[in-house]
């Protein structure tokens, strides 16, 4: 597990422990609580009013105790369930280190496609190029051919599939052409089409997860 993962469990837990502990130490508020009431409603006599001052301080005592044990227990109970919440709630708004780097590769990829299929009318040398967008297209099919982290919300999730689905198909449509098919202008014009599809996935992407795009255009 990674690292928040593991904080998630420590805060769940730490959660779920100070809960049992309000519990436990509430049961025994209300029984001191009712035990003072009885003992302060009787009327004991002089030859026993010092040791029932005495019980009735020593309740008032346990009282206090059960009270600021029930408080304080609450106050670190709702930060333990906040961490916990707060960790779970970026997990599913956030991407993972793996859904990164396929989202990230895959934007430089399609980037390079984008410039290859634009140069390909000019270009002298063919074979050079193909092998290129070949290699090109089948890296885009391995990035395109994840799943999205289980954890995510469903609209991060719809995303993020969205756009692995447009990248494994480009790239598998792409690897099955030649050069000279790809070289006929309708072909070409229409794979640049799928292109500017697939770069718009990504912007949906960048924007749902908030990544700096002016970031990545400097690397």
């Amino acid at each position: 597990m990674e690292l928040l993962d593991w904080l998630f469990v420590i805060l769940l837990s730490l959660a779920i422990f100070t809960s049992i502990f309000i519990l436990i130490s509430g049961i025994g508020w209300i029984t001191e609580y009712q035990k003072l009431n009885k003992v302060s409603a009787m009327k004991p006599s002089k030859k026993h009013m010092r040791a029932w001052l005495r019980y009735r301080l020593n309740l008032t005592d346990k009282v206090s105790k059960y009270r600021n044990n029930v408080i304080f227990a609450v106050i670190f109970s709702i930060l333990f369930a906040g961490g916990s919440y707060y960790i779970r709630y970026y997990q599913s708004t956030s991407l993972t280190i793996k859904d990164s780097e396929n989202v990230v590769q895959g934007y430089f990829i399609v980037q390079e496609l984008e410039k290859y299929l634009t140069e390909l009318p000019t270009t002298t040398n063919e074979k050079k190029v193909q092998n290129t967008i070949y290699d090109l297209s089948s890296r885009l099919v391995s990035y395109g051919s994840n799943v999205p982290e289980p954890r995510l919300g469903k609209d991060e999730k719809l995303v993020l599939k969205q756009l692995y689905t447009r990248m494994k198909q480009l790239g598998i449509n792409l690897a099955g052409l030649s050069i000279e098919q790809l070289k006929i202008k309708e072909v070409n014009s229409g794979y640049l089409k799928d292109i500017k599809r697939t770069q718009d996935a990504q912007e949906q992407v960048f924007a749902q997860f908030k990544v700096d795009k002016s970031a990545l255009q400097q690397e």
